[in-house]
This record gives C-alpha cells, sequence and structure tokens, in this order.
C-alpha cells in the first residue's frame, strides 16, 4: 500500500469514536449480567457486563462499564435499598448509559441509572429455578421429615464467630429460666459474600465428621440490614440442607424474605433470638410433662399406700386375735401335758433301763468271738495286697521305661540333630501354614542357633 495512503491508529480511533458517537447520541437501557465489580480509591465503579447464552451458557458479549464516583454515589444506595441486595458480581442488571469510544482506552458503556426492579426480577426467577430443581429431585421435603430431638441439648451452630447474633443465641442459651444446660459448638463460617456458600457446606460437611456429638444443626447469622443474602438462595448450599441427615435450624435474621435455605430446614425462624427460644421451648414443654407425670405418679403412690396401710391395719388385726386363740389353746395342751410328765417319764426310764441290762450281757459275749473272726480276715486281706502290689510295680516299671525311650526319641535336641527345625510366633510353636500370615515374624531354631524372619507368602497344601 502507497504509504501516502496510509492512516495512523490514533485516525483510526477517531474515526471509530466519531462513528460510535454519532450512531449512540442518546442513551440507551441494555440488559446484562455483572461478571466482575470493583471499586477503586477515586470512588469510581467499573464493571464487567457479559450476556450468556441460555441453552448453552456460553458468553456470547461483553462490554466493560463504569459508573463516575458522582452517579455511583447515588446508584448503589438506592439499588441496595430497593431491591435489598448488593451491587455486586453474578447478578443481572437493567442500567441505562450512553456508548464511548476513546482513542486510548477503546470502547465502554457508561452507566448514568439502574432499575432495582429488573434485578430482583431475576432473583426471584432464580430462587423459583432453584426451588423446581430441588422439587424435582424430591429433597425439599427430606430435611422436614426428621424428627426433632425431644430435648436437643448438643447443638452444632454454624455462624461467624463475631456475629452479634452468634452471642445473642448463646446468650440466651445459658441465661434461660428454667435453668436448663445447652452445649453449644461453633463451626465458624463466613456468612456472606460470594464464599459464603461454600464455606457454610464446608462446615456442614466437619459437623457430619461427627454427627454422633450433637442432637440438631443451627444456621444463624448476625442482624443489620438484610443485604448479601444471595448465598442462603444457592442451589448447593440448599441440597446440603435438604439432605442433611440431621434437623436442620436456621435464623437467618432477615424479616422481609423467607431464603430457599429457609424453605427446605426442618424449622426456620426470623432472628437467633428465635432459635434459642425454640429450643429452650420446646425443652420446657419436656420438663413439664415431666413435672405432670411426676405429680400423677406421686399422687398414684400415695393412695397405693394408703389403700394397702388399710389392708395390713385389718391384717394385723385378724392375726393378732388368732394368735392369741392358738396361743391359749397350745398353753392349756401344754398344762396337760406336763400333769401326765411324771408317770409317763418313770414308764420310760424303767423301759430304757431294762434293755440296757440286755444290751450290756450281749455285749459281754460277743466282742472276742468277732474279734478271732476279723483277725483272720486281715491276714487274708494283707496277703492278697502284698501280691497285687508286685503285679503293680512290674507293671509301672515296664510302663515307665516305655515312655523313658519315648521321650529320648522326641527329645527336641535329637529331632534338630537329624535337620528338622522348630519355628514359633510370639513365643507360641507354629504347627499349621494357616496359623501364619504374611509380614508377620517367626523365630526358627536350628541345631545350632535361632534364626529370624518375616512371612512373605505362605502356600497350604489341601
Amino acid at each position: 500500500m502507497p504509504q501516502e495512503k496510509a492512516i495512523s491508529l490514533f485516525e483510526l480511533n477517531q474515526r471509530l469514536r466519531d462513528v460510535v458517537k454519532e450512531s449512540f447520541s442518546i442513551a440507551v437501557w441494555i440488559r446484562a449480567e455483572v461478571a466482575e465489580l470493583r471499586e477503586n480509591r477515586n470512588g469510581h465503579c467499573y464493571l464487567d457486563l457479559i450476556e450468556k447464552d441460555e441453552a448453552s451458557d456460553q458468553v456470547i458479549a461483553r462490554m466493560k462499564a463504569m459508573i463516575w464516583s458522582y452517579n455511583y454515589r447515588m446508584i448503589k444506595p438506592y439499588f441496595e435499598t430497593t431491591a435489598g441486595r448488593p451491587l455486586s458480581q453474578g447478578i443481572k442488571i437493567m442500567v441505562r448509559g450512553v456508548v464511548e469510544f476513546q482513542e486510548l482506552y477503546g470502547i465502554s458503556f457508561i452507566i448514568r441509572d439502574i432499575d432495582p426492579a429488573y434485578t430482583l426480577g431475576d432473583l426471584a426467577q432464580r430462587r423459583r429455578e432453584v426451588l423446581l430443581k430441588l422439587q424435582e429431585e424430591g429433597v425439599v421435603e427430606m430435611n422436614k421429615e426428621l424428627p426433632l430431638p425431644l430435648v436437643p441439648q448438643r447443638i452444632a451452630v454454624i455462624s461467624s464467630p463475631t456475629a452479634a447474633g452468634y452471642g445473642d443465641f448463646v446468650h440466651q442459651l445459658r441465661t434461660n429460666s428454667r435453668g436448663i444446660v445447652f452445649y453449644p459448638r461453633l463451626f465458624p463460617a463466613l456468612m456472606q459474600g460470594e464464599q459464603a456458600s461454600a464455606s457454610i457446606i464446608a462446615a456442614l460437611d466437619k459437623v457430619f465428621e461427627n454427627s454422633s456429638l450433637f442432637d440438631v444443626v443451627v444456621i444463624i447469622r448476625g442482624g443489620g440490614a438484610s443485604l448479601d443474602l444471595l448465598c442462603f438462595d444457592d442451589y448447593w448450599l440448599a441440597s446440603h440442607i435438604a439432605q442433611f441427615p440431621m434437623p436442620v435450624l436456621t435464623g437467618i435474621g432477615h424479616e422481609r424474605d423467607t431464603s430457599v435455605a429457609d424453605l427446605v430446614a426442618h424449622t426456620y425462624l426470623k432472628t437467633p433470638t428465635a432459635v434459642a427460644e425454640f429450643l429452650i421451648s420446646g425443652t420446657e414443654q419436656v420438663l413439664e410433662k415431666l413435672d405432670e407425670f411426676s405429680e400423677t405418679l406421686m399422687q398414684s403412690v400415695r393412695s397405693s399406700i394408703n389403700q394397702q396401710t388399710r389392708i395390713l391395719d385389718k391384717h394385723s388385726y385378724n392375726f393378732t386375735r388368732v394368735v392369741k386363740e392358738l396361743l391359749q389353746i397350745e398353753k392349756y395342751g401344754l398344762q396337760r401335758i406336763t400333769e401326765k410328765l411324771p408317770v409317763h417319764s418313770g414308764q420310760i426310764i424303767r423301759g430304757q433301763r431294762e434293755k440296757i441290762n440286755q444290751f450290756s450281757q450281749y455285749l459281754s459275749r460277743t466282742p472276742l468271738k468277732n474279734l478271732e473272726t476279723n483277725r483272720n480276715e486281715l491276714n487274708r486281706l494283707l496277703t492278697f495286697l502284698r501280691s497285687q502290689v508286685k503285679v503293680l510295680l512290674k507293671q509301672e516299671s515296664g510302663r515307665m521305661e516305655f515312655y523313658d525311650k519315648s521321650c529320648q526319641l522326641n527329645d527336641p535336641l535329637l529331632i534338630l540333630n537329624r535337620g528338622f527345625t522348630i519355628s514359633k510366633r510370639n513365643g507360641k510353636v507354629v504347627k499349621d501354614v494357616s496359623a501364619i500370615s504374611p509380614g508377620e515374624i517367626l523365630e526358627t531354631r536350628f541345631r545350632d542357633g535361632i534364626a529370624v524372619s518375616e512371612v512373605i507368602s505362605k502356600n497350604q497344601e489341601k
């Protein structure tokens, strides 16, 4: 190309600027998603706007935008007050502005106004889509169907440790009027911002790892303006809460809206203090029931004691009367026996004296005869015993010789000298290969020493 026909880059950008200025001479409204947002120290706001294809979710358009500080000071509070959400990345917005092209910085969109109603509609649509997806998966009611423990005292608390709501929650539990003891344990998490959803899910995972230590899970956040609650409409967070195997209670602290997390939780209340009151009141109801049962039981016991006392008094009276009658009868019988005793005792003594005399005469004749008979029998038994002892001694001597030879043949030293070895595991002799496993240490004794080895593998013959 001839040098005189070429134009400079600056001249080209000037022409582009004139074309853009002529084509977009008035402000226009556009719809876009905020991919990135940052504020600089001068108060200006810089945005990266994108548009995605609804079918593929791929970015099909991108443009840089900015809001000058004098406009940003009005647009930001107006949007957040009306929408109840911060102006941040990830949300869809409808803004009015002008297209500018600068020779040095290229094309950009200068925002002058914003419509919060559009963002509200988009956020509501997102919430509807998240709820619809959870309903299609059949998990919305899963956590609600879990039984709430009768006395939930062991509480896993997911919150920011510096949140005022967390302090209020713990204070409310510890100062309850009935003196009920609760055991809250904090699992710290971010409760707002882009990383909040992932942080709360991570805290839920830690609670799950220690699920046997807790009765319920409580998710609470601090008070103040109900901004930056987008994380509680997140699909993944809601899905984790809905399918968590322990009742989840929420007290996010916002009065106007109900988040998706609230809708899938077992029980949701507006504030952390309300969650504490819910737990306290539930436990108080159990205590009141116990008091009622205790009073009913005491009345029943008193009635039973009074009834048994009356029965005992009646039986005691009858028993005393019967005992007196029996004693009188026995006393009369004893008197009659006492009167007859002298006569009968004399007869008995005379009869026993005659028997003693007869027995004495018998004894004087019997001992000599019995003594001779027993002497002969004793001599016979002694002779038999001597012969039997000789036979037994001979048998036992032969058996001892056999045992001695067997012991010599089975002497471990003789076995070792023949080339055999003895293996032990943990001090016990190993007899079968099934008794050992690879990796175990064996101590093997040879005739001239001991070797220590490790089992690498084994082959058991069938």
